[in-house]
């Protein structure tokens, strides 16, 4: 039996009250040894939080705000500490990002390299998916927006799906869709530049362990990512192949770029700044501009030349999402100044230091959770974070870099068994406006990438083992 929605929003409104109630609870009790008074009162703000993000009972970002407030009113913290993240470069990065997105999608330019990657594959079906693939594997480190990355490139796979005279919501239209999310999306995870997340799950580290480059990232991920690809595209050319054989019309590719003309000046801009842009990422070690400079550098010049103008700056930029992502990432400064990842780490200790010994019941430990965690957490940038705090410091002892917990967990984070965990999914399906594929069908290749994170992972301990990453 289905509740109405109105008993639906009663249910919200009690567990919002009750999670009020639960956070003051909390902040009144004795702390136990290893906790001050203002950690108690710091850690019921957050559970506080955390069931109002589940109940959404007001916007995320909302809420998010609220808990830094009230960190910094309860005098749990300084108002420095409180909005930290603010004035970091993980944030201005993420600022950076939403603007060159935006701008890609704008000015036509994501679109075009697409459908020139996509014309050097064949007009098949399998041969769509591996270009689709492709295409995304490519554009990947361009655009660091995973949300402007599945919106603006949805639409091409409507575009092949119905080209190739295949059924809308039909198994092979679902799998041209998934071939789309998995080059697109799941493919930037072996980028730094793959999305902004990256950087600020990796300011989240500690040091010296926060200091890997855009090359460290790459290679670091590079088995994972192969496996990854290979998975996805046999997964989706055996599980959705069409029921006859389709093909594109001849010189279908060459047709739309025709269609397009020739590159404009606003596109040759924006492609010179993207790739200047990402020269200057995968160089940082060498040239010691920080990638938050760059980004930053990157957009402006854009606004200089008026290719980006204030509306674009106004609403192209995801600033709800840049405000609850920053929030959330205040969290890393506030646990460490009230030493509450020590208490934690003593807690957990002895339990993660034996999983810890053993990496791939450590790797498949850290994705089976984040997938638990995955239906109340929503955010996959909170949940890495908060496993990066938490493991961090145990991972540093036994002889683990932490970049894999941050690498696994974001991972894990990227899944969609529910619609409501997954807004970048969400933000795929929107843009083709729900008519490609029904919801269900691409649960299948959510399973199949969650077998991939882990395998991907555990495959990838020999190659971590040898770069020194694992003892």
């Amino acid at each position: 039996m289905s509740l109405s929605a109105e008993n639906v929003v009663r249910i919200k409104q009690v567990v919002a009250v009750l999670a009020i109630v639960l956070g003051i609870a909390i902040a009144l009790m004795d702390p136990p040894n290893g906790l001050t008074r203002q950690a108690m009162i710091a850690l019921g703000i957050v559970v506080w939080a955390v069931f109002w993000w589940i109940t959404q009972i007001i916007p995320e970002y909302v809420t998010a705000l609220m808990m830094c407030t009230l960190w910094a009113g309860t005098k749990c913290v300084g108002f420095k500490v409180a909005f930290d993240s603010f004035s970091s470069a993980g944030w201005w990065i993420m600022v950076g990002a939403f603007g060159l997105g935006s701008i890609a999608g704008k000015t036509g330019l994501l679109k075009r390299i697409s459908l020139w990657v996509l014309s050097l594959f064949p007009p098949t079906f399998n041969g769509q998916v591996l270009g689709l693939l492709a295409s995304g594997t490519v554009i990947g480190p361009l655009v660091p927006s995973m949300n402007a990355k599945a919106a603006l490139s949805s639409p091409i796979s409507l575009a092949i799906s119905d080209s190739l005279g295949v059924e809308r919501k039909s198994p092979a239209a679902s799998g041209l869709l998934g071939a789309c999310y998995g080059g697109f999306v799941l493919m930037g995870h072996m980028f730094l530049s793959g999305s902004f997340s990256h950087y600020i799950m990796i300011s989240a580290l500690p040091a010296p362990y926060n200091a890997v480059t855009w090359m460290d990232w790459m290679l670091w991920s590079l088995p994972w990512g192969v496996i990854c690809f290979a998975a996805l595209a046999i997964s989706i050319m055996v599980m959705y192949r069409p029921s006859a054989p389709v093909s594109l019309p001849k010189g279908y590719g060459k047709e739309q770029l025709a269609k397009l003309g020739p590159m404009s000046r606003e596109e040759r801009t924006v492609l010179i700044v993207m790739l200047c842009a990402l020269a200057m990422w995968m160089t940082e070690l060498w040239h010691g501009i920080d990638a938050s400079v760059v980004a930053i550098t990157a957009m402006s010049v854009l606004l200089g030349l008026k290719i980006m103008t204030a509306q674009d700056f106004k609403n192209g930029i995801e600033w709800p999402a840049v405000v609850l992502i920053g929030c959330v990432f205040n969290m890393a400064p506030v646990i460490k100044a009230l030493a509450i990842d020590k208490y934690l780490g003593g807690m957990f200790g002895h339990v993660i230091a034996q999983l810890a010994a053993q990496p791939a019941l450590f790797i498949t430990a850290i994705a089976v959770s984040i997938y638990l965690i995955k239906f109340l957490v929503t955010n996959m940038t909170s949940a890495a974070i908060m496993f990066s705090l938490i493991l961090s410091p145990i991972a540093v002892q036994v002889g683990i870099h932490p970049w894999i917990i941050i690498f696994v967990a974001f991972c894990a984070g990227n899944i969609w068994i529910l619609k409501y965990q997954n807004t970048i999914y969400l933000c795929a399906q929107f843009a083709t406006k729900g008519e490609m594929s029904d919801h269900m069908p691409m649960v299948k290749l959510c399973l199949v990438f969650m077998a991939v994170v882990i395998v991907g992972s555990i495959c990838s301990i020999p190659y971590w083992r040898m770069l020194g990453l694992l003892p």
